[in-house]
């Protein structure tokens, strides 16, 4: 393909009806900071699906082109990048910041008062990375190990968000800890548990073929929500006092609930998970067990230590993708997703 003036194929959102277009699109611009990545892989996230699935949503809107979980290879670098040169392997940070706000000056980039994230267009339209070519700034890419596949590249998104609700829940050795939920965040979180030190984990689902995953991967006990009460069986298991820090990567209020009352008296519960902008809390659980709340949303210098983490064999994703679909194929992958989430875990765009 001819990059300079050219064409590429995108998966383009589209409304009346809602649905995905593969679509002939101008190769975006490069700017003289940025660089133009060729996509290899490109991650489903959930967000990606609700967002698709809800008309109205501000992030995923009509013209978009989603996709925030990318790896591929450097095409065009502008005249002012120089770290980079075409051929290096690379991975996306997706998230957008200014460098210049409160928040940015303590290099807090994901919640820069002005960022935001490729494939969304809820603070700022920016396309994403389900089409053959993306655009981002020089500064947002990182070198790909020559030990990481394509694929594996693309799942450092999910790696560095679940290093990142770690960090916040400040795991100390020893600790117990309660993982709500074993899809792709879930799933990674147990494994940065791990290796920050957690002594006991147990992973909350409702999916058996996720729970069995979740044991591969070093969980000690698999609680199945659909078949027992999750709290009784947590806090049983934890000497009936509960979770030292409990890590939510579903964002129901029926799970806020069971996450906030499986963690023991003044501990910790770090909120990731998000499947809808509001969601029913109950209150006295945080004040009558003086619980810790911690919010968590992105990264900010997580992506590089899981990069040497993934290259190191400490954490694995490989176990996590389960699906592949050609970028002609984004609307059956979303619809798969949806429609087999029990088999899902992580779907992947490819572009061969």
């Amino acid at each position: 393909m001819t990059v300079s003036g050219g064409k590429m194929k995108a998966a383009v959102i589209r409304n009346n009806p809602r649905r995905i277009e593969i679509e002939q699109m101008d190769v975006p611009d490069c700017g003289k900071d940025e660089a133009l990545v060729e996509v290899r892989a490109c991650g489903v996230c959930g967000s990606d699906v609700h967002g698709f699935l809800d008309e109205e949503s501000k992030g995923r809107v009509d013209g978009l082109v989603m996709g925030h979980e990318p790896s591929g290879v450097v095409s065009v670098c502008g005249e002012a990048a120089q770290s980079f040169r075409p051929g290096d392997r690379v991975v996306i940070d997706p998230q957008f910041s200014c460098g210049e706000c409160y928040a940015c000056r303590h290099s807090w980039f994901n919640i820069c008062e002005e960022g935001g994230i490729i494939g969304s267009g809820l603070r700022g339209f920016r396309q994403g990375a389900m089409a053959e070519y993306v655009v981002v700034p020089e500064k947002n890419l990182h070198r790909l190990p020559d030990g990481l596949s394509f694929e594996e590249g693309a799942l450092i998104e999910p790696v560095a968000n679940a290093i990142h609700a770690v960090n916040r829940a400040n795991i100390r050795l020893g600790d117990k800890v309660a993982v709500m939920g074993a899809g792709t965040i879930g799933l990674c979180m147990l494994q940065a548990a791990r290796l920050a030190g957690a002594g006991t984990v147990a992973v909350i689902d409702v999916s058996d073929s996720h729970l069995k995953i979740a044991k591969e991967l070093g969980a000690d006990l698999l609680v199945n929500a659909s078949k027992c009460d999750p709290v009784e069986t947590v806090r049983k298991h934890f000497g009936g006092i509960g979770a030292d820090v409990t890590l939510e990567a579903v964002g129901l209020g029926e799970t806020y609930r069971q996450a906030a009352l499986m963690t023991r008296k003044r501990g910790t519960l770090t909120l990731f998970g998000a499947a809808k902008e509001t969601a029913l809390m109950h209150l006295y659980p945080f004040l009558h067990r003086e619980l810790n709340l911690a919010g968590c949303t992105g990264f900010d210098v997580e992506v590089d230590i899981g990069l040497h983490m993934l290259e190191k064999g400490q954490m694995k994703v490989q176990p996590l993708i389960t699906h592949r679909f050609p970028l002609e194929e984004t609307a059956l992958a979303i619809r798969t997703a949806v429609e087999e989430k029990d088999r899902v875990l992580k779907a992947l765009i490819m572009n061969e």
